[in-house]
């Protein structure tokens, strides 16, 4: 062998090195992924306490009004402990036959953007009906997604029919309940 090839090979890792290089790279990109992986799954368990929450503080404000407390939210309480990654989690809040359901799941991959603008890690939907709405095969439906943010997690809502968004709040609860009046 001459020239540049020679210089090439003679220059060149042997096999049994670039080998150790690459597992030592594999190894740093697992332990990254892990932790990525630990990270969602806290933010999820959050996400989901940070909405029922959200929830909590809509029928306790709302029953603190009302002469007699008729909004129930089930289950009354919820940690992180009680939240499902493998199936979906859900929170009703009742009035008297008048219906606010949310439920939400993890999404397929960490972070998805299949369905919103923003990358999201929870996604679900919140339905409201009434008797009314049941006898005419209607249930209004809007999609929930909970988007990291930077840092500033955060929960939306997506209303495919006008493509109306916004932060999913106490505000946006109490104007699904109003629809259902």
């Amino acid at each position: 062998m001459f020239g540049w090839s020679a210089k090439w090979k003679g220059n060149r890792p042997d096999r049994l090195t670039r080998l150790a290089k690459a597992i030592d790279e594999i190894g740093d990109h697992d332990r990254k992924a892990l932790e990525e992986s630990s990270h969602v799954d806290q933010l999820r368990a959050q996400g989901a306490v940070e909405l029922h929450g959200i929830c909590r503080r809509f029928v306790d404000r709302l029953n603190a009004k009302l002469a007699e407390p008729d909004v129930v939210l089930d289950p009354p309480d919820f940690s992180a402990e009680n939240f499902s990654d493998s199936e979906p989690n859900l929170f009703q809040i009742s009035l008297r036959g008048r219906l606010l359901q949310l439920t939400f799941e993890v999404t397929d991959k960490l972070y998805s953007r299949d369905d919103f603008r923003l990358p999201y890690i929870l996604r679900g939907s919140v339905r409201s009906f009434n008797q009314d709405l049941l006898e005419q095969h209607g249930v209004d439906e809007q999609m929930i997604f909970y988007c990291p943010n930077n840092g500033r997690p955060t929960w939306y809502f997506l209303d495919a029919r006008t493509y109306r968004s916004g932060r999913v709040s106490e505000d946006y609860l109490f104007s699904e309940m109003e629809q259902l009046l």
